[in-house]
């Protein structure tokens, strides 16, 4: 990696008579025999009423009994379902030695050196000397553009950052880190730029906008 150092920036029911014929009385018939008397329910019709009863009932129940499954292993999955999301080695508890490559923007380091594949990233109000506060990433299919264009990527980068009030209560450079013709081979392509102090950790606050 290289560096470089500069200063920052939701009617009724009708009436029904029955009517009978009439027969002289020598022709007059015996009703109970002659005539057929109308039930008032027909036998096979009630039998369907009463089974497509039964089979709305049980259609029914067994919507009742769906709906009631789905409320309940809706509000309790099963154990061993879906895992919980698990989060990167990048976002662990602090303090944790992290890799450069894994850096964020935000991100705050201890005892910083940029020549180092490691840092020690601790929370940005305890005591820190680097705060990582730009990222550039080249494609990976991008060719080494050089060392001097690296580095003006580099001011470039650190010239986007843009630094909160807290800030004015510290002496602070801009470092631009970025690949050497090496480490460009290797798969690095990432242009950073920090708020660095070159006096220890001294920097006890965030220093970035957000």
């Amino acid at each position: 990696m290289t560096q470089d150092n500069i200063p920052p920036s939701e009617s009724s029911p009708s009436d029904t008579s029955a009517w009978a014929p009439s027969f002289p009385e020598d022709q007059r018939q015996d009703p109970s025999e002659d005539l057929p008397v109308k039930s008032s329910t027909n036998p096979i019709m009630r039998q369907r009423l009463i089974i497509a009863a039964i089979v709305v009932g049980v259609l029914v129940l067994i919507g009742v009994v769906i709906w009631t499954l789905l409320n309940v292993l809706g509000s309790h999955p099963e154990a061993g379902g879906s895992p919980a999301p698990t989060t990167s080695a990048s976002q662990g508890p602090l303090p944790r030695d992290e890799a450069a490559k894994n850096f964020q923007a935000g991100e705050c380091f201890a005892d910083f050196n940029p020549n180092n594949a490691t840092a020690k990233a601790v929370a940005c109000n305890t005591p820190h000397s680097a705060q990582l506060v730009a990222v550039f990433n080249y494609g990976a299919d991008d060719s080494f553009p050089g060392t001097k264009a690296l580095g003006e990527k580099g001011r470039e980068v650190c010239h986007g950052a843009t630094l909160n009030a807290a800030a004015a209560n510290y002496q602070l450079l801009q470092q631009n880190v970025y690949p050497s013709s090496s480490s460009w081979d290797r798969g690095d392509r990432r242009v950073d730029c920090f708020i660095v102090v070159d006096s220890g950790n001294t920097i006890k606050d965030d220093v970035l906008k957000k």
